[in-house]
């Protein structure tokens, strides 16, 4: 590892500017810190709300990213309120808590870090706390101790482990105190802790003895990383399975990693052996779980028996370790399944959140590889891991957290995204907390779609797809299953018109709105219920028709017919799939011009031609002859769609809900 200080980016900086410039350069370092891990803070003066200067310590809020944090990611404290502490013999949680809250210099800081006392207890003003993979790696082995010392030496000194609060200060500063020499402490199994008299100290400290750490470190027991080929079954299958297992008290995503890395580490003969000693720092197991399940082989039909196995597992280890009078309790699912012959499987709530549990778990990889290469693996003792994973404290966090949405967890497929009702109802879904799929023979189009619902903060991804074309339906389904698992939603929207009288009409024009508007949405469908029953946790089916379905009009043959065979596919598709639990519903529509590439000039003047009236004059035609005279836009459809494929809609299906204004000649009958 390579020091990035720069004193030109450094110089003139104050305090708190130097504190966020070097605390972003830890948190540049994946192997050192990830998703809201390590510490850091500075010891400074500054001004007293209530007048004069106060000496303070100011340290990162408790679940604020090192890489990305600024100046309000951290927190001050009066240090006179804090450092008297230090005398106490003892000091349970909730009173630290209160008291480090009562030491806030601004109440609209964030929450300080639970570390916030071993930061004050030590006298050096610049302290950086991180999780090094290289420092873990010589703790977490039996004889960590003895090669912390082989390898650092009285560099460091030594912390025995004991959980993050009040005694884990006090005996680390203690340490301190017994060689106020060293350049850090190694916290066994909760990482490296460095100081100085400057922030460029603290930080090249920090980096040399990670250097050194990693320097000592050799994977040659796993010997040369061998190519893996591709996966001995279809990873797609088995992520579909895994979901509708792990998504049968809620819906959660799975990521799918079958990388040449992850295959080296899950092929291994011993990888039975050595996952299964827990994670390489108890603050892991919030994410990652104490333990990943590890499949017995890659045939899908084996993977029921392997999650029911692991979720009786981790109940019993919850009651051998939990309160009886403590009724809460995590989902028993995997959050990490590794799979001999394919790779690993992540989930979360999020794609962003089984992002961060892959990205943890493959530095737990390196970790267990370094230390198995050194000796052998091993983690903390079960009772040590759950006293972290139901801690009070971080059980508080999660009633913090803000409420889940309406479709947290699910995953929606919108055709015809790129533009008009598609694109808005993508749009909703996500704003629901839906994972969108935006697809669209329009590649730019799909692709704009997933941006912009990325850029409002919603998880989207684009779909090049030709729903006339069976091979693209099905790699698309595929490509779907392979990204998040599977799918709970789809919304079969893509859609073409022409108007022509019947008498005039080529075949070919025939043919293609048939092609489009009706075999188009029974490949789009029947993709779907397929994938849906083969997860198992039912879903929902809506397909957006029209109001000519009940109400043709006149030059619209081609399209009224072909969607009136897409609302028939829909009522039959109904009926054939209740029983696996998949509700499928259609919303008609009548005249939607937002942002539609349906309504071309040529249509337009068709539409126009047909009613009698000016082109210029059709929109407040439509307008006027629905019952409630309003225009209707692509957001009312799409709210519909949201109402019909969220939960609110629970026990309906075959249902036609029209989105017109009141057209009488539409009205469902």
């Amino acid at each position: 590892m390579h020091s990035r200080w720069s004193s030109k980016a450094a110089a003139g900086l104050d305090p708190l500017a130097l504190r966020v410039y070097t605390s972003r350069l830890l948190g540049a370092e994946p192997s050192l810190v990830l998703f809201g891990g390590g510490n850091t803070s500075v010891k400074h003066d500054v001004a007293d709300p209530r007048g004069g200067v106060r000496r303070a310590l100011t340290i990162k809020g408790s679940g604020t990213d090192l890489a990305t944090i600024g100046a309000d990611g951290f927190a001050p404290l009066g240090l006179d309120d804090l450092i008297p502490l230090r005398e106490r013999e003892i000091l349970d949680d909730e009173t630290m808590v209160e008291l480090v809250t009562l030491a806030l210099l601004d109440t609209a800081a964030p929450r300080p870090s639970i570390e916030t006392l071993l930061h004050a207890f030590i006298p050096l003003d610049w302290i950086d706390h991180s999780h090094a993979d290289a420092i873990l790696t010589l703790t977490n082995q039996t004889n960590g101790a003895e090669r912390v010392q082989e390898v650092l030496g009285d560099a460091v000194g030594l912390v025995p482990y004991i959980k993050p609060g009040f005694e884990l200060s006090r005996a680390a500063a203690d340490v301190f105190d017994a060689d106020p020499s060293v350049d850090g402490l190694v916290l066994d199994k909760h990482g490296l802790v460095t100081f100085g008299e400057s922030a460029q100290q603290s930080y090249e400290r920090h980096i040399e003895l990670v250097s050194r750490a990693e320097a000592q470190i050799s994977r040659a027991w796993f010997g040369p990383r061998r190519p893996s080929a591709e996966p001995r079954t279809d990873a797609a299958r088995l992520a579909v399975t895994l979901r509708g297992l792990l998504g049968r008290r809620r819906h959660m995503i799975v990521r799918s990693d079958t990388s040449p890395r992850v295959r080296a580490f899950v092929d291994h003969r011993d990888v039975s052996r050595f996952s299964q000693q827990g994670p390489a720092t108890p603050d892991h197991v919030l994410r990652t779980k104490r333990l990943p399940l590890v499949l017995p082989s890659d045939d899908p039909a084996d993977a029921p028996g392997a999650v029911d196995h692991y979720e009786a597992a981790y109940a019993d280890y919850v009651q051998a370790h939990a309160d009886p009078a403590d009724e809460f309790r995590h989902d028993a699912g995997p959050r990490v399944v590794l799979a001999p012959g394919i790779g690993m499987f992540t989930t979360g709530r999020s794609a962003a959140e089984a992002d961060a549990v892959a990205r943890i778990y493959r530095q737990t990889m390196d970790v267990i590889e370094g230390a198995e290469s050194m000796g052998g693996y091993a983690a903390l003792p079960a009772r040590d891991l759950f006293a972290i994973e139901y801690w009070p404290l971080e059980l508080y966090k999660l009633k913090l957290a803000p409420p889940e949405r309406e479709l947290a967890g699910r995953v929606a497929l919108v055709t015809g995204a790129a533009s008009g009702i598609g694109r808005a109802t993508a749009s909703r879904l996500a704003a629901a907390g839906a994972h969108v799929f935006a697809a669209d023979i329009d590649a730019a189009g799909a692709r704009a779609s997933a941006a912009d619902i990325a850029t409002d903060g919603g998880a989207a991804e684009s779909l090049i797809l030709d729903v006339t074309d069976e091979d693209a339906v099905t790699a698309a389904m595929q490509a779907v299953a392979l990204a998040v698992g599977g799918l709970d939603i789809v919304v079969s929207n893509a859609g073409i018109a022409d108007a022509a009288p019947i008498e005039a009409m080529p075949l070919s024009a025939w043919q293609r709105s048939l092609d489009v508007n009706a075999t188009g949405h029974f490949l789009v469908t029947r993709a779907a219920v397929r994938a849906m029953r083969r997860q198992g946790i039912g879903g929902s089916v809506v397909l957006v028709c029209t109001k000519n379905t009940f109400d043709p009009g006149r030059d619209f043959g081609a399209y009224s017919a072909a969607k009136s065979a897409q609302l028939q596919l829909g009522r039959v598709l109904a009926i054939e799939n209740g029983e696996h639990g998949i509700r499928v519903n259609m919303v008609n529509p009548d005249a939607v011009f937002t942002d539609s590439r349906l309504w071309s000039d040529d249509l337009r003047a068709g539409r126009a031609a047909a009613h009698g009236v000016e082109v210029d004059e059709l929109e407040d035609f439509y307008r006027r002859r629905n019952l409630l005279q309003t225009p209707i836009g692509a957001d009312d459809v799409a709210e519909a769609v949201l109402f019909l494929a969220s939960d609110r809609a629970a026990k309906t299906t075959g249902a036609v809900l029209p989105v017109d204004g009141g057209v009488r000649g539409a009205f469902p009958r």
